[in-house]
């Protein structure tokens, strides 16, 4: 009984309109400390194309990142899953646009002339938006990251930006990826990892080292917000 209600589509609306005040209330009432803000500065331009890419377990802060002055528009990539649409939901009252679909699935059926989310993340980038990912989501390997981004900055010509996030005050589940709930009134840590673009002749061998490198920054990085706001880091699965 319970499934079919949160099945229902005025559930998945009511539980985003919930999650997305709770995300402004974490926004607000937080005390961010913004980290390599000058290396991630040349990315981060209005009329910019730009991947931003961030742990899945982190995505309640997502938006504390978010600077409507000075970010390109923010289109969030989430899968076709039926959670998916709770968050969809959430995104679209946070002032989010959204693309359905995934990474992985968008690069092979835009390859092929096909895949609605690969044309639309294209068009995005290339209008200057921003791509928001969860490159480990929705199902896991924890705080790994895939290939289907870094294929995507490759094919499109634009950058993936890090963006990880910690805070001190937080309730961590022991879920696949170790979801933080951010609970309000503290302390957090916003780092911004390196931007990197992708030539479009990169080799596949040579995209894989990337994304090893990619990975281990945005791992490190988290380490380093974690165990500023208190709290032990999280390793990846």
């Amino acid at each position: 009984m319970l499934k079919k209600i949160m099945r229902s589509h005025a559930a998945q609306v009511f539980i985003g309109l919930c999650v997305a005040a709770y995300m402004v209330l974490i926004k607000y009432s937080t005390r961010w400390r913004f980290d390599r803000s000058d290396i991630a500065a040349p990315a981060i331009k209005k009329g910019q194309g730009l991947i931003a890419l961030t742990w899945h377990s982190r995505f309640m802060m997502l938006n504390s990142a978010w600077n409507r002055k000075t970010w390109p528009h923010p289109h969030v990539l989430i899968s076709r899953s039926r959670d998916g649409e709770i968050v969809a939901q959430t995104c679209r009252f946070l002032g989010l646009s959204v693309i359905r679909g995934s990474a992985k699935k968008a690069v092979k059926r835009q390859d092929k002339g096909g895949a609605k989310a690969g044309r639309d993340i294209i068009e995005t980038l290339d209008g200057g938006g921003c791509v928001v990912m969860t490159p480990d989501g929705p199902r896991g390997p924890r705080q790994r990251l895939g290939l289907g981004p870094l294929r995507l900055a490759r094919m499109s010509g634009h950058p993936v930006l890090p963006c990880l996030f910690a805070i001190k005050n937080r309730k961590q589940f022991k879920s696949w990826d170790r979801f933080v709930l951010p609970l309000p009134f503290g302390r957090g840590d916003i780092i911004w990892g390196t931007p990197v673009y992708i030539a479009p002749g990169t080799s596949d061998a040579a995209l894989d080292a990337l994304r090893g490198q990619i990975e281990m920054e945005m791992n490190a990085l988290l380490a380093v917000a974690d165990h500023r706001s208190g709290h032990k880091a999280t390793e990846p699965a």
